[in-house]
């Protein structure tokens, strides 16, 4: 009957949800359904385009749950990346300062650990393996927390790191001097400790070439030099001395003028750090959500791939 088609049409209604039709049977009484959105701020190193929940079986960018400013935090200033607009979270501003905080801790031991031949006298207070060690271990988490595109370089930084702290701790156990000391009276110790302190030369090297800090430049070029003088021995006491009080004086400016960048700065481009910790399966998708929503910067990087 004309009356029953009616009724079965205001009871049953046909609702959309991902792709597909289901029915729903009108209730007395509207119900309201809220759906919580929670923004996501990924961190760097584990990115994450789509949660499996979030993702239909069409793949369809438009109701996956995906959308371009993922990386985004609300009420944040954004900025634009190669692979996406992104903003500082709490965590990359924690990071950025653990980074500082190294890097001024390198500077301060290094001043400890050349006293005497800063002051002209012996400090042993000052000039020890606490000093050393505390330097060597603070140069190890900035070169964890450093920023770099380049991450094959940046593990090999890490391994020289590695390799010079490992002779450092051979010196220390062996010999039962204070490091420093050691090798300011073994000059071939410097091979032990030398690639420690090559990483810190890769350090100089990135913050000089990325800021265009003279003081890094300068670094880059000095710490191999004193060095390799100190180990040929054809500078000289007094050369060698000199080339020390530089090097004391260009890393205090270092790592005070790291106060000075923004938060920001000291990341780069975030979007290439997401990017690269994807999966091949996540870069594939996050390509068609640009190819979707941003097609100028789809044909950017197809240009550039």
């Amino acid at each position: 009957p004309r009356a029953l088609r009616t009724m079965t049409t205001l009871a049953f209604s046909a609702v959309r949800v991902t792709g597909t039709s289901t029915l729903r049977v009108s209730r007395p009484r509207a119900v309201a359904v809220r759906r919580a959105v929670t923004h996501r701020s990924p961190r760097v190193r584990r990115p994450i385009v789509g949660s499996a929940s979030s993702r239909d079986e069409n793949n369809d960018p438009a109701t996956s749950g995906r959308t371009i400013d993922a990386f985004v935090v609300p009420g944040e200033p954004s900025f634009p990346g190669m692979y996406a607009d992104w903003s500082v979270t709490k965590e990359d501003k924690v990071e950025v300062w653990s980074y500082r905080v190294c890097l001024t801790t390198v500077a301060l031991t290094t001043l400890a650990c050349a006293s005497p031949v800063l002051v002209g006298q012996d400090l042993p207070w000052l000039s020890n393996n606490l000093s050393y060690f505390m330097g060597a271990s603070s140069l190890g988490a900035a070169l964890y927390l450093i920023h770099m595109y380049v991450d094959p370089i940046k593990k090999f930084m890490q391994a020289l790191w590695v390799t010079g702290f490992a002779g450092s701790v051979g010196i220390a156990l062996t010999t039962h001097e204070q490091v420093p000391q050691y090798v300011a009276t073994h000059p071939a110790a410097v091979w032990l400790v030398g690639p420690m302190f090559a990483a810190l030369t890769g350090v100089a090297f990135k913050e000089g070439m990325c800021y265009g800090k003279p003081e890094c430049a300068a670094l880059f070029f000095l710490i191999p030099v004193t060095l390799l003088g100190h180990l040929s021995g054809v500078i000289g006491e007094g050369g060698e001395k000199g080339l020390l009080v530089t090097w004391c004086a260009l890393i205090a400016i270092f790592a005070s003028r790291k106060y000075t960048q923004a938060v920001k700065d000291d990341i780069g481009d975030k979007s290439v750090f997401i990017w690269n910790a994807m999966t091949e399966v996540e870069q594939g998708e996050w390509l068609k959500v640009t190819r979707e929503l941003d097609p100028s910067r789809y044909a950017r990087l197809i240009q550039e791939q």
